[in-house]
């Protein structure tokens, strides 16, 4: 059977009253080998991946022979294909696995953003496999295994419980990778993974509590909320210190959703940063939940308030696809009064959804009646570079020329970062995987010696990543990490403002 044979789509979930039926007559007249029927052709999706939770969703790791959605079926291909060329080419070899929610829910980042996070970290591996590409070696070789935690990461448990059998196991299992948004879920799998000593590598979840003082285990190549939105109140005091203008007047919205760590998060590292920078906020207490119903009828009371008001700007302390709710109720008759919203990475929900091109097309009207202006720090934008590597220094070109030609795809596509990210999180873990492996490349490497070489990656001895250098902090949060400010357009395209710093 050829590779693209065994790239199978999700199946469709089966009828609960036929699996129950079968499950009582083998179960009945077989026993054990009921079971193992039953098992086989309802519960197990492909090899290490079985059904899960109440939606039935395939949960589990692969090395990119199953397909956990559609729309990740070429770079999974991909993937197969460089896991198959390491497993025939005699070398040593580690795996690492990608942890994301592939089968995405309501919640979830769009499906788009995870392909190119995955794209990026592909990239990374042919970086790391092929001496040509990076420079860094060939030794041990890098397989990268497909994790799904399931929508809204719900499934982390049976996930982690895998991933732990398989710590230096047969698969040579060495860390895990990615980890998805700053959830809860994602808070408890982490604090599993970090019980069973097996080291992370997140890619973009920023929110602050996710390493705690005194804990190690967690590393993130991502700007934490605390450094965006410093960078961000830093930006608004200079609109605020202009000389001869009329006074330049912030205030905020937040989300009260507790289960949701980003924005709360962002919320209270903006307090935090405006009272240390002296920002001027004007309180006006507009709050919203998305954990309750009915978000569009608080969204449509806050945007009264805010043209009442008029501020000049808003620190939008939520999720991308929160701030398109607010968006589309600013655009009513009534309103449409011309606001600045700033807010953080995660705006990338705004458009990142399935929807027709028809359906796109009508809010990008919304968006140009709202009249609403969108700024916002990225975690990395391919026009960053010019600050964050002054000089010769700069690993960008080499990767924009392997997206069009590896992925081929438009480089326009890097202008959310999540490519860029994807790609920082597996090199970083690359580097530490053949440091542990030393000079001769054949030095056993573990979790535990990935660990080891991972508590050196510090200020004299960063990493040369995409997004810029990454060092970290004795936490395991990157320091000193540049973000861009950019303006999300009706279009859904990027406009690179500036570099901004925390």
């Amino acid at each position: 059977m050829s590779g693209e044979d065994q790239l199978t789509p999700p199946r469709p979930r089966p009828r609960k009253w036929l699996r129950a039926a079968v499950a009582v007559a083998v179960a009945g007249a077989l026993g054990v080998g009921g079971y193992w029927v039953y098992d086989r052709v309802f519960e197990q999706c492909a090899d290490g991946v079985r059904e899960q939770g109440p939606r039935n969703e395939c949960v589990g790791v692969t090395d990119g022979s199953y397909v956990f959605d559609a729309s990740l079926r070429d770079i999974s291909r991909q993937i197969l294909a460089e896991n198959r060329r390491v497993a025939a080419s005699g070398k040593p070899w580690v795996s690492v696995a990608y942890l994301q929610p592939m089968t995405t829910g309501t919640g979830d980042r769009g499906r788009d953003s995870i392909r190119r996070e995955l794209e990026g970290a592909y990239l990374a591996q042919r970086e790391l496999n092929d001496p040509q590409r990076g420079g860094r070696g060939d030794s041990p070789q890098v397989k990268l295994l497909l994790a799904n935690s399931g929508a809204g990461s719900a499934q982390w448990e049976p996930l982690v419980d895998q991933l732990k059998e398989m710590k230096d196991g047969d698969q040579h299992l060495v860390a895990v990778a990615g980890l998805g948004q700053s959830r809860r879920t994602t808070q408890q799998a982490v604090d599993a993974l970090r019980e069973a000593r097996i080291p992370m590598m997140g890619s973009t979840a920023t929110a602050d509590a996710m390493n705690r003082p005194g804990q190690t285990g967690f590393w993130r190549v991502a700007a934490t909320n605390s450094d965006q939105a410093s960078a961000a109140v830093r930006h608004l005091r200079t609109l605020q210190n202009r000389p001869g203008q009329r006074p330049y007047r912030v205030t905020t919205i937040k989300d009260r959703n507790e289960q949701d760590t980003y924005s709360t998060s962002l919320y209270r590292s903006f307090s935090a940063a405006d009272a240390r920078h002296g920002l001027k906020v004007t309180d006006l207490g507009l709050a919203y939940s998305s954990a309750d119903p009915a978000t569009a009828n608080a969204f449509s009371s806050l945007a009264d308030r805010v043209c009442a008001d008029r501020p000049d700007a808003v620190y939008f302390a939520g999720r991308g696809r929160a701030l398109r709710v607010f968006i589309e109720a600013m655009a009513a008759a009534g309103r449409r009064c011309p606001i600045t919203v700033v807010t953080a990475d995660d705006v990338v929900g705004v458009f990142d959804m399935p929807e027709s091109y028809e359906s796109r097309q009508a809010f990008r009207k919304v968006w140009e009646r709202s009249r609403v202006t969108v700024h916002h720090t990225v975690l990395a934008h391919p026009d960053q570079w010019t600050d964050a590597y002054p000089g010769s220094v700069n690993p960008l070109p080499q990767f924009r020329d392997a997206y069009r030609q590896d992925i081929r795809r438009l480089d326009t596509e890097l202008a959310d970062g999540q490519a860029m990210m994807g790609h920082d999180t597996l090199l970083t873990l690359g580097v530490a995987i053949r440091d542990g492996a030393g000079r001769q490349g054949n030095s056993p490497v573990t979790t535990g010696s990935t660990r080891q070489m991972l508590l050196q990656i510090s200020g004299s001895k960063p990493v040369y990543g995409v997004s810029g250098p990454i060092r970290f902090d004795d936490r395991g949060d990157p320091v000193g990490k540049p973000l861009a400010l950019v303006e999300l357009k009706p279009d859904g395209s990027y406009d690179f403002l500036k570099v901004v710093w925390p």
